[in-house]
């Protein structure tokens, strides 16, 4: 019997890390290494590790992209910052000929200045939040994707790590040549910098693997999920209004772009003016727009796509090809509730195993869903060690699931 596990028993991190030092250190669980080996006395095992964002994003990809590449990009106060991406060989890819290379927006630090707000007669103190770092990132990335004669290659940011949080305006200056803003939003943005932002470039396939489908702005945007981890709703809301701020200008930006291209093709006839003059103005309601604190806002400004980060890693790791020699999935999970339901690793892994009939097991250190959810979801099962031995739930689901 064939068993393949996935997952992780780390809780997963909220999409955009802004502001930096107050997140928690995540309790101590099993790794796959341990579950399979917990399992492999009953069946064979074989694990895929699936991650969404962070040093685990690129640890994940690193089978099929083994070569590592190192390099630095300006940080906060000028000082360089290192930082590495994963290089996938045309020999290896799956786009014949292609190169790709993936690259983590965690590895930089926010940078610019800070700002104080006078909230009910008190200074608040607002980090710095430019994505410039990101942008030098983004350029070295493309670079390393470029193929035998500057052939344009494929770049995959994961950016639900981002500390930045300004819609991706300083990724998009440090692109195009321009200096980091300071002081507040831009009221305009010309087009030429969009231009060169993308001529930078050079017709790279740019990827934002997003780890949630946050939308920049409104109740549900990148400031609004601020409150509910420990900002201030004041700090939040004058994040809402700088980022509906920089959204305009960079709508308006690329609107220019594309009436612009549209007036270099000829004549009128056959040509969509309403969809060239309204480019600019989807960008910020798409889902995933405010991933990273709007760093895939910019992405798609710049002409790239948003992918859940779980769907780009399982197709480029050959998922569906792994779960076609299966003969049940295991995955490994922190909470089976909500999000690992409806973004997480559980919901990606559950719904292609539909298309093999696999039963997909889940374990988990809490399961908070119900028999209807789980059922609805596509599980044969799930089961919690909660404050108990994960190695002896581990081993009796194995006992229970294998065969022989």
């Amino acid at each position: 019997m064939r068993v393949l596990l996935t997952g992780s028993a780390v809780p997963p991190v909220p999409d955009g890390a802004w502001p930096a030092g107050k997140t928690s250190s995540p309790p101590a669980g099993p790794t796959l290494d341990d579950v399979a080996g917990w399992w492999s006395p009953h069946a064979e095992v074989e694990t895929v590790a699936l991650a969404a964002s962070g040093p685990a994003f690129l640890e994940a990809v690193a089978p099929v992209a083994p070569e590592v590449l190192a390099g630095v990009v300006p940080g906060p106060d000028g000082g360089d910052v290192p930082v590495a991406v994963h290089r996938r060989t045309p020999g290896d890819d799956a786009t014949v000929g292609r190169r790709t290379v993936y690259a983590d927006a965690s590895q930089v630090p926010a940078t610019g200045a800070g700002e104080v707000l006078e909230v009910d007669a008190r200074p608040v103190a607002v980090p710095a939040r430019s994505s410039t770092a990101v942008g030098h990132l983004l350029a070295l990335a493309a670079d390393a994707a470029r193929g035998p004669g500057g052939a344009p290659g494929r770049v995959v940011l994961a950016t639900g790590g981002s500390t930045s949080h300004d819609a991706g305006l300083g990724a998009l200056l440090a692109l195009a040549g321009a200096p980091e803003r300071d002081g507040g939003p831009p009221t305009a943005l010309p087009a030429d910098v969009v231009r060169a932002a993308r001529a930078a470039l050079g017709g790279t396939d740019l990827v934002a693997a997003v780890a949630a489908d946050v939308p920049l702005l409104g109740l549900h945007g990148a400031s609004a999920t601020l409150d509910a981890r420990g900002v201030d709703p004041a700090v939040a809301q004058h994040l809402e209004r700088t980022l509906g701020a920089v959204a305009h200008a960079v709508a308006s930006a690329v609107d220019r772009v594309a009436a612009d291209d549209t007036d270099r093709g000829g004549a009128l006839a056959g040509r969509d003016l309403l969809a060239a003059s309204t480019a600019g103005r989807r960008l910020a309601g798409l889902p995933g727009a405010g991933s990273g604190g709007g760093l895939a806002h910019t992405v798609v400004a710049l002409g790239g796509r948003l992918v859940p980060a779980l769907r780009v890693v399982a197709d480029d790791l050959g998922l569906d090809a792994l779960l076609a020699g299966a003969d049940v999935v295991v995955v490994l999970a922190d909470e089976l509730g909500a999000h690992e339901l409806g973004d997480g690793t559980v919901h990606e892994v559950a719904s292609r195993a539909a298309q093999h009939a696999l039963p997909v097991v889940v374990v988990a250190r809490a399961v908070v869903a119900g028999r209807r959810e789980q059922a609805a979801a596509g599980l044969s099962g799930a089961y919690a060690w909660g404050d108990g031995d994960p190695r002896a739930l581990v081993e009796r689901v194995a006992r229970t699931w294998s065969r022989g």
